[in-house]
């Protein structure tokens, strides 16, 4: 999802959020909106907020608000990719750094000059710490990293970061949609507390397309796939 082709003028703000960080199963989604710092009121007002605070049909009712009158640059970073960097050492916090940093290297260098802040949404409890991981993925002469602003709570404080929210989420339960349909499993919202997604796992857990969007490092994906190793041997043992 892309708006890029709209002529922002004026001073500038940005914003940038995820959506599916927790989950067990699909994609972790990143985005980061650009807009008209006088279209802050704007966005306000026409009700945009923290994504979780709205429902899935409002929260689809506004993105599609969102995109005329912002820049949205969004990173979709599958489960595969997830797993493959845990394994090497790499945290989840430090994941999401890397691609909000790919992100905002997408904005183009007329955009990034009339941006004032880019206010992001911090993981990590240390938000400067994750300021400071942004910016060494960022090339020494990026005029952007001197405007980030990272902060605990910002989707609910800066409606740019809110717009980036929305953006995410709207994108995420896209994909999820997609996800479910080929699985032909109906999973929920995919996260560890949802007894949907955790049934749906133990009953898939041999199946090839589930592992494609299983976050396998992920404790509660270990466990399962623990259980159901032991109870395959256990049944060869009893045979």
């Amino acid at each position: 999802m892309k708006s890029t082709h709209l002529k922002l003028n004026g001073m500038l703000v940005a914003g940038a959020d995820e959506a599916g960080r927790g989950a067990v199963l699909g994609p972790l989604v990143l985005c980061v909106a650009v807009c008209e710092k006088e279209k802050e009121r704007f966005l306000k007002s026409i009700g945009v907020k923290d994504s979780k605070m709205l429902s899935p049909e409002k929260r689809e009712e506004l993105a599609a608000e969102i995109v005329k009158y912002c820049h949205v640059h969004v990173q979709k970073i599958p489960a595969q990719r997830i797993n493959e960097l845990m394994k090497k050492g790499v945290s989840l916090n430090e994941i999401e750094a890397i691609h909000v940093a790919d992100a905002l290297k997408e904005i183009e260098p007329e955009i990034v000059e009339k941006i004032d802040k880019v206010y992001i949404d911090a993981p990590d409890p240390d938000a400067i710490k994750f300021t400071h991981r942004i910016r060494s993925l960022l090339a020494s002469d990026s005029k952007i990293s001197s405007k980030l602003h990272s902060s605990h709570k910002a989707d609910v404080i800066y409606p740019i970061t809110s717009a980036a929210s929305i953006i995410a989420k709207v994108t995420r339960d896209e994909e999820i949609e997609k996800i479910k349909k080929e699985l032909g499993c109906d999973f929920g919202t995919g996260y560890p507390h949802d007894e949907m997604a955790i049934n749906c796992i133990k009953q898939n857990i041999d199946n090839p397309v589930l592992i494609k969007y299983l976050r396998s490092e992920w404790s509660t994906a270990k466990r399962i796939i623990a259980e159901s190793r032991f109870k395959t041997t256990q049944l060869k043992l009893d045979f």
